[in-house]
Parts: structure tokens; sequence; C-alpha cells
């Protein structure tokens, strides 16, 4: 039973996959819960390779999840990624009338069904999404077109593709983890949704994330995504350079971040100063042209270059753009600041929750999760239900009085007698009231095992027993 929407997101990284539920609250989302875990050697490039270490490493956080909220379940997630293999490709729709005809959801949703038949994918790729683009009728374009009178509507759409095999391996890791993907999104262009302003994606800008072995780019103009790309190449390629110079792939790592490019300190690492900046120099040079050919050759006027990642946090990596993009006007937005709600009971840092995964929650609108609903502690009912009276302490009751009657009538009884009868009354007492000869409390937890044998025992004593006493009252009748 769920009396709360909660969602779950997991974002797959090359580096890492995080995880993370939420509720939507009036203030915003409210976290509940996160939790991350290094990807290791079964992701390289934001590919699933080894399919069963993915799904022990997506129960373990899945598991770890769970522990931080009381008595709620995943069941559900939605999924962000990166991979190589992921691109867009556009595509346009043409419908024509005989008359002006008003233009309608289902004339909307007929097209973009033509689209999904029309539009062939590539042999070996599969369709992950399609974002429609701007509508022209009229011989204006609209992105809004519904209530407008036209002849005829043609929109471009923007299928965003991945390699089936790639996609298959994920969706068989979660299998494995027994979790449902109730729906997949690519990282970046969820990041675009929190990272840019409005003025960002209006005049064209692109989003340019560098992450540990992929580059991702996401044009937008015009408010809309327009392009998707991913260069298969990022900042763990510095480290591995590193690594050649033979250097540990830790200690690469710490100098790649702690000593960066040109940072003027004294070196007291194996390499120096100037082989240093030569490693990170040609690498980054190499995936920052990368970035401008894309760029060049997208079609779009692109204004501005907004850098997120974590290669986008490298010691003076301003250097590095100005010199490989002098023409390029840019920001570096490597730690965003994210309008979440924290709930009390849990300390999450601010640059925990990435802007994909925040934007996945965002998103979310179907339950993930099923919530145990406890019942109250049982609490202790009395004997008799009918009258609301404890049946011992009514049968103690009910002996007192005749005692005291049968002393009236009787004022010196004879005291062995009367201990004999108090003791077999006593022993009748409790047959009576448990029907298993074991000494009853005057209260008792109230199980479903419980009230059957407290049924049994009712039936027994107060029908089967009444029939007994009717059948020997007779008896003696006759």
């Amino acid at each position: 039973m769920t009396t709360n929407e909660y969602i779950a997101a997991i974002e797959i990284g090359s580096s890492k996959i995080i995880g993370a539920v939420g509720i939507h609250t009036l203030e915003g989302t409210k976290i509940l819960a996160y939790a991350s875990e290094a990807a290791g050697s079964y992701v390289t490039k934001g590919v699933i390779r080894n399919v069963d270490e993915a799904g022990k490493s997506l129960n373990s956080l899945i598991n770890r999840l769970e522990s931080q909220m009381k008595n709620i379940y995943i069941k559900k997630v939605y999924v962000a990624f990166d991979c190589m293999s992921i691109h867009s490709v556009t595509s346009k729709v043409t419908k024509k009338f005989d008359s002006f005809t008003k233009i309608t959801q289902d004339i909307i949703d007929s097209m973009l069904a033509e689209n999904d038949n029309a539009f062939k994918v590539p042999a070996g790729y599969k369709k992950l999404q399609v974002v429609p683009q701007e509508y022209k009728l009229n011989g204006d374009t609209n992105t809004s077109p519904i209530g407008t009178p036209t002849l005829g509507i043609e929109c471009t759409y923007l299928n965003i593709i991945v390699k089936e095999q790639y996609l298959c391996q994920l969706e068989e890791a979660f299998n494995m983890a027994k979790i449902e993907i109730i729906d997949r999104y690519n990282s970046v262009r969820l990041e675009s949704e929190i990272i840019l302003s409005e003025e960002e994606t209006s005049c064209g800008t692109a989003l340019v994330n560098i992450g540990a072995e992929t580059t991702t780019i996401a044009i937008h103009s015009n408010r809309m995504l327009r392009n998707l790309t991913v260069i298969p190449i990022g900042s763990a390629n510095i480290t591995k350079d590193l690594c050649s110079e033979q250097i540990t792939p830790e200690e690469a790592e710490q100098i790649k971040i702690f000593k960066g490019y040109a940072s003027g300190e004294k070196n007291d690492s194996p390499l120096s100063t100037e082989k240093l900046d030569n490693i990170i120099a040609a690498r980054m040079s190499e995936i920052l042209k990368n970035v401008q050919y894309q760029l060049e050759n997208s079609g779009y006027e692109i204004g501005r270059i907004v850098f997120t990642g974590g290669g986008s946090s490298l010691k003076n990596m301003p250097m590095l753009i100005e010199e490989n993009m002098p023409n390029y006007k840019y920001r570096i937005c490597n730690n965003p600041q994210l309008p979440y709600s924290k709930d009390e009971q849990h300390t999450l840092a601010t640059g925990s929750i990435t802007p994909s995964l925040f934007a996945l929650l965002n998103r979310g609108e179907a339950n993930c999760c099923d919530e145990e609903v406890l019942a109250p502690a049982d609490s202790n009912i009395p004997e008799n239900l009918f009258t609301g009276e404890n049946n011992v302490e009514t049968q103690q009751t009910t002996s007192a009085t005749e005692e005291k009657t049968e002393e009236g009538n009787n004022p010196a009884p004879d005291k062995s007698s009367a201990k004999k009868k108090n003791k077999k009354e006593e022993e009748e007492t409790q047959q009576t009231n448990t029907g298993t000869g074991k000494k009853p409390g005057p209260q008792k937890e109230w199980g479903l095992g419980k009230m059957m044998d407290f049924f049994e025992d009712w039936w027994r004593n107060e029908v089967i027993n009444e029939d007994d006493n009717n059948d020997d009252k007779e008896e003696e009748l006759v």
C-alpha cells in the first residue's frame, strides 16, 4: 500500500553510478535518500560491459538507498545515462488538408505516430527518445500550433538513438537487480534543463559535459534541443596518459586533480612541470578541437559554450579553453547549486545531487516505491467480545457470590469439604475459559491464530457444553 508518490532515479556514469529518492512537495523536490557506487571496469565510455557486475552494483545501490528510508522499498526507477553511441538524427513529417483545418492535439499525436513509423532507425540502433522541434504552418514557424487553422503543417523531429546492444545490456543489468525501468533519458539533455538559462537556450548555446570517458555536446537554439553528440574521449584519458610515464593510476589521478595545467607550483611528482603541462595540454586540446568541429558542423550559430562535468574542474581550465577555442564566449559550471529541499534527517552535500539526477527526479510522475504501512501494535481484547467483559473476572465474581450465598445458608461448613469444592470449582473455571486446561491470564495478545482459537473455545463452551447440559437435564427428568 502506498500513501506517497516516491520518485526513484539512477544515473549511470563511466566513473560511478548514483541514485536518489525524492518526493514532490510545494517547496520543490525533497530528497529522502542518496547513494553512489564506483562503476569500476564493468562500465566503459558509459556502456555496461559486464552485466553481472553491474547488476550486483545496482543491488548494492538500491539496498543503500532503502536503508536510509523506513519501510519504503524501491521497485521501479527512472534512468539517465550517456554512452558513446548516442546521437541525434532529424526527420520531418508533413500533413495536408483539403480545407482550412484547426490543429488539434489528435493531429499532433498522429504526426508523432507517423514519424515513429516513417523514420528508419539505422541498422543496429534503437530509438531512445523523440523531441519535437518547431511546426511550420501558414508560412510561419510555431512551437504551439494547437488551435491554428491551416491547409498544411510540417514538423521537424529530433530522434535520439543509441546502439541497440548497449541498451539491451543496460536493461539486462536492471533485470538482474529486479528493478523495472519506467523511462530512460540522456543525461546531458536533462542537465540542460537545470544548468542553462532561458536566455542561453534562446540565443544558441552548447552545453559541453566533459566526463570521465565521454564528452557530450548538446546544442540549443530557440529554446529547443537541436543536436546531440557524444565523443568517446574524456578526462580519464589524461590519467591514462600520465600512467604511461610509469605512474600508478591512483597517483596519476591525484597529480591531474591537484597539480593540473600550468599550476606554477613546485612539482614534487615523478614528472617535471613541463612534462605534466605537455600531457594535459595535448589531451585537452584533442577534446576541445573535437568539440569545436561538432559546433562548426551542426548548422547552428553558437553564441556561447557552457562547460560542465568533472573534466571542466581541471585547474586552469579557462586557460586551456582560450588557447584552443579563442572565438567563443564561455562559462564553466562544474558545481551547480540545485534548488532542492533536504530532509532534516539526512545530510547531503549540495554537489552530491547532479543536475541530471535532480532533473530526473523533477520529471518523474509515476510512483516508484512500495510503502509498507505497519498495522498498530496488537491491542488487548476483552475475553467476552459480546458483552465487553472479561470472562475470568466474570467467573470469579460469580464464584465469589455463590460462595457467599452458600456460607449464608450453611454457617458452619466442613473445612476440608469446602477446600476440595473450591479447588474443583477453580479447575472447572480454568477448563471452561480456556478449553485446554492452561491457566488463563486476565488478557492476552491477539493474532489471527489466537483469534481463531478463541472462537473455537467460545463455540465449545457456549454451544456444545450448553447442549450437553440440556441433555443431562432431560435424563434427570426421565
